[in-house]
């Protein structure tokens, strides 16, 4: 079994971040990153960001003099505005009222001048109904978390992430996180609950939260225009909560 993962009480950390005109730069000089994700909700939401070069020190592109993101699925095209929250960055976003498998989000770039990157496309993988673990779901910690999904047998094989996150004595909260090895989507897995509980004097007074996040994702096309590459994903994520008791 691969070693546990931990997470340490929260450090802010600080970037240096650039950003530029979208009319600097040429579509062959654009990277772009587009996402797809849809979480069990009923809605899918788009997220892009266009940057010059990739990675730490990578300049963000804001949309000026008439270019824009366009992304189109199921027959609906939207207009992707700015996601004011992000500070010092520049993304597009867009949602739309539906999560179905196999809807393809086709996300365009137009240009005022220049060329365009009108067909960068991917497919959303199937959702998840979670079977077990339910919410009221308390465990010892001698015991195995017991992980079932629907539907399964699909083409795309789940990446399943088990976390686990207690208090100390002295109230500071630690993590623990654990990957669950699988070699098809057979809709079946477990992992022990000793294998996620986080190093530390721990408060056994508070039950420890525990959470299974199940992930389906695929790459798509992108549009060859885009100079500097870039990727395109499609991830449908489901996640679960559960509880352990480390007095039992």
């Amino acid at each position: 079994m691969n070693r546990p993962f931990y997470i340490l009480p929260i450090v802010t950390m600080l970037c240096a971040c650039s950003s530029t005109s979208s009319d600097n730069v040429a579509t062959e000089g654009v990277h772009a990153d587009i996402d797809v994700f849809a979480n069990g909700s009923g809605r899918t939401s788009v997220d892009v960001e266009l940057e010059v070069g990739d990675g730490i020190g990578a300049t963000s592109l804001e949309l000026v003099a008439g270019d824009q993101l366009m992304v189109m699925a199921n027959g609906i095209q939207k207009t992707m505005i700015e996601d004011a929250s992000i500070i010092g960055r520049f993304r597009y976003e867009a949602s739309f009222d539906f999560d179905d498998a196999g809807t393809i989000f086709t996300v365009s770039f137009f240009r005022d001048e220049g060329i365009n990157a009108p067909n960068s496309n991917v497919t959303l993988p199937e959702g998840f109904i979670v079977q077990s673990p339910q919410n009221s779901d308390v465990f010892s910690q001698d015991q195995d978390v017991p992980i079932q999904w629907t539907p399964s047998g699909t083409t795309i094989t789940p990446d399943i992430d088990v976390s686990l996150s207690c208090s100390t004595t002295s109230g500071i909260p630690f993590t623990a996180s654990e990957s669950v090895t699988l070699s098809s989507d057979t809709g079946v897995a477990s992992l022990p609950v000793a294998s996620v509980i986080p190093f530390g004097t721990l408060d056994t007074s508070r039950l420890c939260d525990g959470e299974v996040r199940f992930s389906r994702w695929r790459r798509g096309n992108l549009d060859p225009n885009y100079g500097e590459g870039g990727s395109i994903t499609a991830e449908h994520i489901e996640r679960a909560q559960f509880f352990v008791d480390l007095r039992l």
